[in-house]
């Protein structure tokens, strides 16, 4: 990156480098803005790797195999939701935009138009949207209850290959699970999957996983592997394993930690490499400040207090866990900006007693309130400031791990800002 790119004053400021704040950054840089993104460390990494637009309506009981048909539902019932401030346009052109800039940096993913369901490390059936190329041909074995080879490797923790084909024999009883321990392959003991990942982008290490695999194909029709099918080079791991074995193989989505979000995270990188957005990470922003000529943030960087300043500021914290949204025992607040928080009227109301409610819990709705344009908006409804834009997880009136719509609502929200920046 040249020393001309590192300046302290953009045309567009983001705070916050999860999927919201980095997709908002690569939106409006290839808008011919100037970007600069500060966050303490993203979350990506501990990404399954599918990005789910809509699962569930609010209060819906049932999972949606149509999420464009449920997004239209959606819009027309719920007003205040997120999708709704959206729009299905922007909702569309953002995961249209999303999928090309992946493609672009070598993680190209599917979409059609329903979801598609993937099975998981757990040995469940997930029904998701925008998925990895590495993971779709899984999809169809699946479908077909084709005799098909659940691959672990001995020493990799969190997928248990055994685990995976008992659970998911329910519905695909012509699974099966093998344990192996590819010689050469990853280092004695325990394993780790960016680096088994990152060994797999040479064809020598793929001999060397194939030959182990080979004497366990015996008639399946298609082999399931944890997430470690390469990292910068997976379409073409893929490619030589499939090669080498004969059969078709997918990658199965798990917890983290995986190859599949730490691929996502090294793919933004290199977008904001190839978009010239300024990344400024490793220090919490202490401080905003408003000022006549937009915003400046203060982040504790390299040692040193930073200003960083935007004529525009995306305000992209995430909740709790990324600390956009503060809880104590009286309130929840936003803490950079101060701005109102939509919640509950008093503590009591955050949780409902039963953990499992249908109805879900208060608390999760509770959030910033913004308009169209996604400005932050007052208890009026009016625009907090004109150059102010809130998107993602943050917002009120959504809860996303219920409905599943979490990297939806990050990438339409974010699409959505960018197209009212003036």
């Amino acid at each position: 990156m040249s020393s001309a790119r590192w300046k302290t004053r953009y045309d567009v400021l983001v705070i916050g480098n999860g999927l919201a704040g980095c997709s908002a950054a690569l939106f409006a840089a290839q808008k011919g803005f100037s970007v600069g993104i500060v966050g303490t460390g993203s979350q990506l990494p501990l990404s399954s790797g599918v990005f789910d637009l809509l699962g569930k309506l609010p209060g819906a009981k049932t999972i949606s195999e149509d999420p464009w048909k449920a997004l239209g539902e959606l819009v027309a019932r719920f007003p205040e939701h997120p999708y709704t401030k959206a729009g299905v346009k922007a909702t569309r052109d953002a995961f249209d935009a999303y999928a090309a800039l992946l493609n672009e940096e070598g993680v190209a993913c599917g979409m059609e138009a329903a979801n598609r369901k993937v099975l998981t490390s757990v040995g469940t059936a997930k029904l998701t949207y925008l998925i990895p190329e590495v993971m779709e041909k899984g999809i169809a074995p699946m479908a077909r209850r084709e005799k098909t080879l659940i691959v672990g490797l001995k020493g990799l923790k969190g997928f248990e290959a055994k685990q995976v084909a008992e659970s998911a024999r329910r519905f695909w009883p012509e699974l099966s699970a093998v344990e192996i321990a590819p010689e050469g392959l990853g280092r004695p003991g325990d394993l780790y999957p960016e680096a088994l990942a990152r060994e797999l982008d040479l064809p020598v290490y793929r001999k060397k996983l194939a030959e182990a695999i080979l004497p366990h194909l015996d008639g399946h029709k298609a082999v399931g592997l944890p997430s470690i099918l390469g990292m910068e080079k997976s379409k073409e791991t893929v490619a030589h394993l499939e090669e080498l074995l004969g059969v078709p193989c997918f990658e199965i989505p798990g917890m983290p930690p995986t190859a599949a979000g730490v691929r996502l995270r090294e793919a933004m990188d290199r977008a904001f490499s190839r978009y010239e957005v300024a990344s400024f990470v490793g220090g919490r922003v202490k401080k905003i400040e408003r000022n006549d000529s937009g915003y400046t943030a203060v982040s504790f960087l390299r040692g040193e207090d930073t200003e960083i300043s935007g004529d525009r500021l995306i305000l992209a914290t995430g909740r709790f866990m990324g600390g956009g949204l503060v809880g104590d025992r009286l309130k929840i607040s936003e803490p950079l900006l101060g701005l109102s928080v939509t919640q509950p009227r008093s503590r009591e109301e955050w949780h409902s007693c039963d953990l499992y409610d249908p109805k879900g819990h208060k608390l999760n709705l509770a959030g910033i309130e913004v308009d169209e344009a996604m400005r932050p908006v007052n208890g009026n409804g009016e625009p907090v400031c004109e150059n102010l834009f809130a998107v993602g997880s943050i917002l009120a009136h959504q809860d996303w791990k219920r409905e599943k719509c979490g990297a939806g609502i990050s990438l339409a929200t974010a699409m959505k800002a960018i197209m009212s920046l003036s």
